[in-house]
Parts: structure tokens; sequence; C-alpha cells
């Protein structure tokens, strides 16, 4: 795993009433936070944030926009082209929002999420092969 990179390294200094963090624990995986109004800059900002994870070859991406307060309404359909990219690699992007519940994230740390999304795809590639338990 190489060296996770700070993440007030990649604060939106800018914009007062929007902060987006990214963090990319390793290569394959990324976490983005969105905190605050994200209005039409920030979802450019937020689709700069993302490309840049998927250059830097992130295929499995978590966005949570629980404290993002309002949303612009192209937030929705730059993450799904960003979800489609990564589909293509293989991966996924999954978002936490206002009606999603958020309190595995609170409760564990973001690599503890990943081992659950391995643990769970593990589980599903051996459920569709037709074993293990149902």
């Amino acid at each position: 795993m190489r060296g996770a990179v700070p993440p007030e390294q990649y604060l939106t200094p800018d914009q007062p009433s929007l902060r987006i963090m990214s963090v990319q624990p390793d290569r394959e995986h990324a976490f983005v936070e969105v905190v605050g109004a994200c209005g039409h800059e920030g979802v450019a900002e937020l689709r700069q944030r993302v490309d840049g994870l998927l250059i830097a070859g992130a295929r499995f991406v978590l966005v949570d926009l629980t404290a993002a307060g309002e949303v612009a309404p192209t937030t929705s359909a730059a993450l799904a082209s960003a979800g489609r990219q990564l589909t293509r690699r293989n991966g996924w992007l999954r978002t936490v929002g206002h009606d999603s519940s958020s309190a595995a994230r609170h409760e564990a740390s973001l690599l503890d999420l990943f081992v659950m999304y391995q643990a769970a795809v593990r589980r599903g590639a051996v459920r569709e092969a037709g074993g293990g338990a149902r």
C-alpha cells in the first residue's frame, strides 16, 4: 500500500460553504466526502476530483453526500458518468446520501468498509457459483 495522502491536501479552500475531501488509501480504492452546499461549481470540483481518482487507478469509489446539504441536480449525472467508467473497469462507484443510513461509515474506518465490501463480493461469487449457504 502506498502512503496515503492526508485529506487536508484535498480541501477546497476557495469555497467556504463547500468542502470536498478525497482519500485514496491504495491504488484501487478511494473515498470522497462532500460537506456543505454542492452547487454547479461544487459539482465541477467533485467531478474533477473523481476524474483524478480514475486517472490514479481507482476502481472502487465511495462518495459520501450525507453532509452535503443542498446538492445540484447535475450531481447525479456527473457521478453516474464516473460510475459507468468504473463499471467498465470492473469496479463501482457507490454513494451514501441523505436518505441512506451512514451509521456503518461512522462506526467503521475506511479500510474496514473496503474489507466488508471485499468479503461481500467473495460471498456473492460463491453464491453465484452454486456454493455457500443461503
